[in-house]
């Protein structure tokens, strides 16, 4: 029995993410997606991301990402189309074997039960608090670029405050791993390497003064091979191209007093969003009644704590002022979801550690189960998220969508007309399109949509 209920108060969270991956079973590929298709067709994986960086973007960990469904249907054959849902499918497990990897390294002598509820509610609450739900988890080309680093950062968090907080040496297969994954994230977008610095940095300079082994040189190790994955990013020629097309981006000051405007929306949506409340309660009570003891407390754990808060709100607050530098506008809504997940992320570890000062009572069984009623009670309020709204509002157009969305791939795909009219949607569910074709053939998503289907032209019709 002590083993199931975690599983039991999971429920809820579970219910929540095979809801929202089912829906990924109706999500197509567009704008973006066929032009990345476009390319790993003429030119294979390594051309594209050469072309790309070349002339448009230099985020090469993400590029690849975005080519995953087209590479796997190329390797396999497999439609385009079925393999894109499944691979969006396979990356929201991706993000819950990492929130599960999270709680099993937050706290000590967890059984994989209580880490999969953990996991699960964490992963549950960054998905029903995104600002987009659809650039989440429905559309590659969105999620690539900030879901994927988003899995860096929860990674490196917690592997630096486990450390920092348990007095533990990170061994040297440890510091590669995170060295590597330093890289890859800095590769990603333009702002995760600065959360990355800001964590690494931090973890040194509280080692330096209170862990018994600072392993400087490790966080050095660290430190540069993200300074390297920057770098590659910004001498990227494709981004002065997409400097270009902001012309009102490079204003320094209004960027640091526009950053600090756009963070404090974004404390203050967290603040009146039920889930957030719902994560932080869960932490608390399971830190605190069914997680078993852990190392004591000293003083400097505070320091820890107070630290940890400012790295976190320092890197979302970098975000902010990047994004405004760049294009004298708020930051993507799909880049805000990998802020979410940094904040959701970084709360967590800060009240798991402050929950330490307090005794444990997992040892005492029936407290420990009405703890686990608790949580999975807790969970309920998950449901009460504006993400969730849009669901219910849209999910009986999902299977119209799907259903025309199909038509429209087949005429395409067995018409011998070289210039195609598709028919019109009846249903436009804003969580799983944006960007519908236009009667002018010349421009995204037309051309790449009428290339992809080797066609002259391709036009919506009336």
């Amino acid at each position: 029995m002590p083993d199931v209920m975690p599983v039991v108060a999971a429920s809820v969270a579970l219910f929540i993410l095979l809801w929202l991956a089912s829906i990924a079973l109706y999500a197509m590929p567009e704008s973006d997606d066929y032009c990345v298709m476009n390319r790993v067709n003429s030119m294979g994986l390594v051309g594209m991301v050469k072309s790309y960086y070349l002339h448009q973007i230099g985020r090469l960990t993400s590029l690849v990402a975005i080519a995953a469904p087209a590479v796997a249907s190329k390797v396999t054959g497999v439609d385009y189309v079925v393999v894109y849902p499944v691979v969006l499918i396979c990356g929201m497990a991706v993000f819950l074997a990492v929130s599960v990897y999270w709680a099993g390294r937050m706290w000590t002598g967890l059984s994989w039960p209580e880490r999969f509820l953990a996991g699960a509610m964490l992963c549950a609450a960054s998905f029903v608090l995104a600002i987009s739900l659809r650039e989440m988890l429905y559309w590659i080309s969105g999620s690539a670029s900030y879901m994927v680093p988003a899995l860096f950062v929860i990674i490196i968090l917690v592997e630096l405050v486990r450390s920092a907080a348990n007095e533990t040496v990170l061994s040297t297969g440890q510091i590669v791993v995170l060295s590597a994954i330093g890289f890859l994230g800095a590769l990603a977008n333009e702002f995760t390497p600065f959360w990355i610095v800001a964590l690494v940095a931090g973890s040194a300079l509280y080692r330096a003064f209170y862990h018994p082994r600072p392993q400087l040189a490790g966080h050095a190790a660290m430190l540069a091979a993200t300074f390297i994955g920057l770098a590659i990013l910004l001498l990227s020629p494709g981004n002065a191209v997409r400097m270009a097309e902001y012309p009102e981006g490079g204003k320094i000051a209004a960027s640091f007093s526009m950053g600090l405007y756009y963070l404090w929306l974004e404390l203050v949506r967290h603040y009146t969003e039920s889930a957030t409340w719902a994560w932080l309660g869960f932490v608390a009570l399971f830190s605190v009644f069914v997680v078993p003891s852990q190392p004591r407390p000293a003083a400097r754990l505070l320091v820890l704590i107070v630290g940890l808060v400012a790295a976190v709100l320092a890197g979302v607050y970098a975000a902010y002022v990047i994004a405004y530098f760049a294009t004298a506008e708020d930051l993507a809504m799909r880049a805000r979801n990998e802020v979410v997940v940094f904040l959701l992320a970084g709360a967590g570890c800060v009240v798991a550690l402050a929950a330490r000062f307090l005794p444990s009572l997992s040892h005492n069984a029936h407290v420990r189960m009405t703890a686990l009623v608790a949580c999975g009670l807790l969970s309920f309020l998950l449901f009460d998220s504006v993400a969730l709204g849009y669901v219910r509002a849209e999910e009986s157009q999902f299977a119209t969508f799907w259903s025309e969305s199909v038509q429209r791939h087949q005429l395409l795909r067995s018409t011998k007309d070289l210039d195609v009219v598709v028919p019109r949607r009846s249903v436009k569910p804003s969580l799983l399109m944006d960007a519908e074709l236009t009667k002018n053939p010349g421009r995204l998503p037309n051309d790449c949509v009428g290339e992809f289907y080797g066609k002259r032209s391709v036009v919506l019709g009336d």
